[in-house]
Order: C-alpha cells, then structure tokens, then sequence
C-alpha cells in the first residue's frame, strides 16, 4: 500500500502532507489533525512485512512497534517526543506523534561543524533529565546519538526521539540484547548477545554524543576499540575544550561497564567533583586504559606498495586528492579553505588557488579535474563550486544554487556537465560552459555525501546519509532504483570502469559493490575496523582502494572480494583515496594535514 499526500487515515483524523523519512524497517510522514495541527505518523514499511524472509516474525514486528508506543507513552517529559495515538491503518500499524519543528543535532553539526561546550552541555543536561525519566521507568533508550535529539526552532530546548529499540531492564540482570546499535555510540554491551544492562549503557551513549558535539568527529566505535584501536581524547581534535568536560567524556566511556559512572545523575556530579586544577595534572590517556598502541597487520603483498613522499603543505585537513588524466598532477583540498596542486611525480608543489579575495570562504571538501584536463573544480563548506584554469590558476566560475554544503562534485565523461551533491538533500547538474543549473535531482532524506558518473554518461549515482544509494537517468533526472544494504551513512561511491559495478564505502565499515543493471548487491567487502570514507576503481577495474577512518587504505581484488594489501603510515583519518592513470600511483590525504603518494613496485 503506497501513501499519498492528502490521503486521509484512521477515519479522516489525520491527512497526509509528505513522507518525512525512511529507516531500516520504518517510514515516518508529516500529517494534519482535522483542525491543522502538525503531527508526525510512523509506521513500518510494507516490503518488510510481506518480505518472505519477516514472515516469521510478522507478528514479533507489530509488538515491538506497538511497544515503542506505549514505552514512550508512559516517559512524560518536556524533553522527550510525546505520543498523541496509536491506530491501524489497514494491517499497519500507526503511531502518532508531536511534530517537532527544528533540527537534529546531526544536521546542526554538519552547518556549524563543533557546537561550543556551553551549548552542547546545555543540550546534554536536558536529555539527561529526559533519560532519568526513562530509566525511573525501567526502561534503557540504547541510541541516544545527534540524530536522535532534535532541537526546537527558535528555543534552545532539546528533544530525544526514536524509541525504537529502547528496552526494559533489571540492573545487572543478564539479558539478551538486540543486534540494532550504531557504531560510535553504542557501548560494548550492545555487541553481545547476552549481557547485563544496567544505566551506564545510556551513560556511554551520553558521553559519546558529547564527544561528538564538541568535537565534530564520530568517536571510536567500541568494537575497534576492543580491537586495540585507541579513542582520541576530544581535545586531540578541540584544543580548547575544558579539562573537566574532557574528563566527563572520556569516564563516560570507558569500556569496562564497572569502571564508568553507574547513573546518569553519577556522571553528570562528575562536573563539580573536580576541579579544572585537578584535572589537569591527568594524563589524556588515563580514562582509556583499556586501549594500546594500534599497529596494522602487514600482509604479504604490501611489500608491493610503497609510500614514495608525504607532501606537506596545508594548514589543517586533507578532505580530497584527484589525480588529472594524463596522470602528471595531483589536486588537493583542504579544511583550510585552499586547494594546491602538485606534480605527482616529484611531489613539488606548483600552485595554490583560492588564496586572498578569490578563494573558497569554508572547507574545500571536494575537487575534480575535467576530462581534458584544463579545468579543475572545487567544492565547499561555503555552499558553492568554483572551476579553475589549470594553466593560469585563474577561477573561472562560480555556481551557486545549493542552500547547504557541498560534498561531492564530479564531470561528465564528456566534459559539458558537472554534477554536484550537497547537504541539502539535492544533486544539481550544471551546464560547465554557461554555469548555469539545468536539473536538481530530489529523493534523499539526508546529506548526499558522495556523486558517481557512469562510464557511458547516462546514469548518475548518490551515496547519502539516509543509508542508501539512488541511481538516476541523468536525461530525465528520473529515479530509476534505490539501493539498500548498508546500516549507516553511505560515504563514497565510485562506478567501475566498464560501468557495470558500483562500489560504496560506509560508515558501517564496510564496502559493497552491486550490478548495476540489477541493484543486486554482489559481495560485500569487510576488514576496517571504521567508517569507510573514499573507494576508487583502478583503471583496469581490477582493484578497488578504500581509504578509512582506521587510518589505512586498503586494496581489494574486485573478482574475489580478497584483500590484498593494507597500506598504513597516516596518523589519523584516511579522506581520499585516487588511482593514476596508469594504475601504478595511488594518492591518500588525510586527517593528518598530508598527502601520500604510494607507488606499486
């Protein structure tokens, strides 16, 4: 059963407006009471519940759902969502929920990057209060993380919502977990099947996502950190955090459940208990004991790569490398608003574009060379594309039409278009010679963070943090399939070279590749232990490179799904991978503030 807007459910009291979003089994809509009050209506997808694999558990599913309802009706807060009604529709079930008008704390740092320590403290003591209720109540939220707390338009009041895998618990009592978490903010816990749940599992939550909004990064997820990856102490990325917030954090999540503080309200006295002077004497790696030195594995093969020059040069951040075609020059751009280019060879630096008036005003997240190699595009922070002559270092234009970031630009195969993805939920296809916007593709439900060309130039793919992938007719801007699979953000595709695969690197760790013809998903390539933030094909279409979080790349035998070599030497997140020409140069810029040039010997 399709909805549609205006269609009118349980008896004419709600009338639909639009579809709101979509999860892994569920689908949210915006709708108006009889007397035009805004309200949300969740409910579950009905692929899932004719899915012949769900059959089995059809009735299991309808539970769990209603129960979401009633738990999160007997948690009365003014920070958390409030339930209004719970209906069927059909064989579906509905809840009915307060429609919050505002943000998720996930998109408010995508805009502004870090919130500042008074403004995230305040939101974190709000929803703490809100998790008191709910643990006064027996029950466990399990996934409080930014996208998990909206805040109010105009009102410095924030709201924890999605209660859907909140369960009840007895302290210490093991019980059997369920397998829904999300990385970085889930404590070990949640990996088991069976363990004993207790507060501190939200308290590892709360710390996480205080983590997350001082610092802008995703933290450690406890599962690489059980495999010896260390956890930054947030001020490793915000210098100018407090020593007491810092403290909070890091005791907040500490992997030993016993060694965290048992209660929200325990955690939380940890900010007068201490003072700033004592705290400082602590060594940033006293609340982590639990991690050691991270050392890659070499393989065998990884004898064949070698990194042959680390360029130096940017102030802060490589966000993006791209290799031009005849495989001489390397471009890179950076969170310090400049792009350089580099002779690949030699690794010298030739020229910086964007400085003084003419340059990039926020992060340069995003460049490509065009298929003559005459021009080289950028993308930013600043929520615009500027194309440059590579002969001169002159902009040549600048597009301007997307109302939020920039995270992905890429040419057609015949140089007249360019494609760009944005935080904005859009892709735009732009008219190269003119500048001007020709199509807006819309579909996405969260940031695109990443946009494919085919090989051929009919089809367009986009990677978004709605966890899916969508294809598109680029001559008609229709959508001509969605591709599921991956449990979080999707961060980087890349087409094959024959164009009959797709690979996409996650923030679930992993790699899939798909046939495009068919949407089926192939194989799915698993080994970093954090997100996966860039894939590149090699030009024979025999290898595919990803660069991670994990701070390795790694290459993969595409016919396989083998891995063949990790390639380890940054000190801190892999942004960008790019092959050569010739598939024998590959180019990495990273967290670190370098760039590297690793060659097959």
């Amino acid at each position: 059963m399709v909805w549609h807007p205006g269609q009118r459910l349980f008896g004419g009291r709600y009338i639909l407006e639009r579809r709101l979003g979509e999860g892994g089994i569920g689908l949210t809509y915006l709708a108006k009471t009889e007397h035009g009050e805004l309200r949300v209506i969740k409910t579950l997808k009905e692929e899932i519940l004719n899915n012949p694999a769900w059959k089995p558990h059809r009735d299991k599913l309808r539970l769990d759902f209603r129960d979401e309802a009633v738990r999160l009706a007997v948690c009365r807060h003014p920070h958390i969502v409030q339930i209004e009604n719970i209906f069927d529709e059909g064989n579906m079930p509905c809840i009915v929920m307060e429609y919050i008008e505002g943000e998720d704390l996930g998109k408010r740092l995508r805009r502004l990057g870090v919130l500042s320590e008074s403004e995230a403290l305040l939101y974190i003591r709000q929803i703490s209060e809100a998790v008191t209720i709910i643990h006064q109540k027996g029950l466990l939220h399990r996934d409080i993380k930014p996208r998990n707390i909206m805040i109010r338009s105009g009102k410095s009041e924030a709201v924890l919502i999605d209660f859907g895998i909140a369960r009840e618990f007895i302290p210490n009592v093991i019980q059997k977990h369920t397998v829904y978490r999300t990385p970085g903010f889930a404590p070990p816990e949640q990996y088991e099947l069976e363990a004993p749940r207790g507060e501190y599992i939200d308290v590892y939550g709360l710390a996480a996502t205080l983590y997350s909004l001082v610092t802008g990064v995703v933290p450690t997820s406890a599962e690489e950190r059980r495999h010896s990856i260390p956890l930054e102490p947030p001020q490793n990325y915000n210098p100018n955090l407090s020593n007491r917030i810092n403290y909070l954090i890091l005791r907040g999540m500490e992997l030993q459940p016993k060694y965290r503080p048992q209660t929200v309200q325990e955690w939380l006295a940890l900010l007068s208990s201490q003072s700033e002077e004592n705290l400082s004497s602590i060594p940033p790696t006293q609340a982590i004991t639990t991690n050691t030195q991270y050392r890659t594995t070499v393989l065998t093969d990884q004898a064949e790569w070698q990194c042959v020059y680390t360029l130096r040069g940017h102030a802060s951040m490589v966000q993006a490398v791209a290799i031009n075609p005849d495989g001489q020059l390397l471009a890179s751009g950076s969170s310090d608003n400049t792009i350089k280019l580099w002779q690949l060879a030699t690794g010298k630096l030739l020229r910086n574009f964007g400085r003084w008036f003419s340059g990039h005003s926020g992060m340069v997240h995003t460049v490509a060379f065009s298929p003559d190699g005459e021009l080289l595009a950028s993308g930013s922070w600043d929520e615009t594309i500027k194309l440059w002559l590579l002969g001169s270092g002159k902009e040549a234009r600048t597009f301007k039409g997307h109302t939020n970031c920039i995270n992905s630009i890429v040419f057609s195969p015949d140089g007249k278009l360019l494609a760009s993805g944005s935080a904005d939920c859009t892709i735009k296809v732009w008219q190269v010679i003119s500048g001007r916007e020709i199509r807006t593709f819309t579909g996405h439900t969260d940031s695109i963070w990443s946009v494919a060309w085919s090989a051929d130039g009919l089809i367009l793919a986009s990677g978004s943090s709605d966890y899916t992938i969508k294809l598109w007719q680029v001559s008609t801007g229709r959508e001509i399939r969605t591709l599921t699979g991956h449990s979080f953000f999707v961060n980087a595709i890349a087409f094959s070279p024959d164009g009959e695969i797709l690979a996409s690197g996650s923030s679930d760790s992993t790699i899939k590749l798909w046939q495009v013809s068919t949407g089926r998903e192939i194989r799915t390539l698993t080994g970093h232990f954090n997100s996966v933030w860039s894939v590149a094909f090699s030009p024979d279409g025999e290898l595919l490179a990803s660069g991670s979080w994990d701070q390795t790349i790694k290459i993969w035998h595409i016919s396989t799904g083998r891995e063949i070599s990790t390639l380890s030497g940054h000190t801190n997140y892999v942004r960008s991978v790019a092959f050569s020409p010739d598939g024998q140069t590959l180019a990495s810029g990273s967290d670190d503030d370098t760039i590297k040039i690793w060659r097959y010997e």
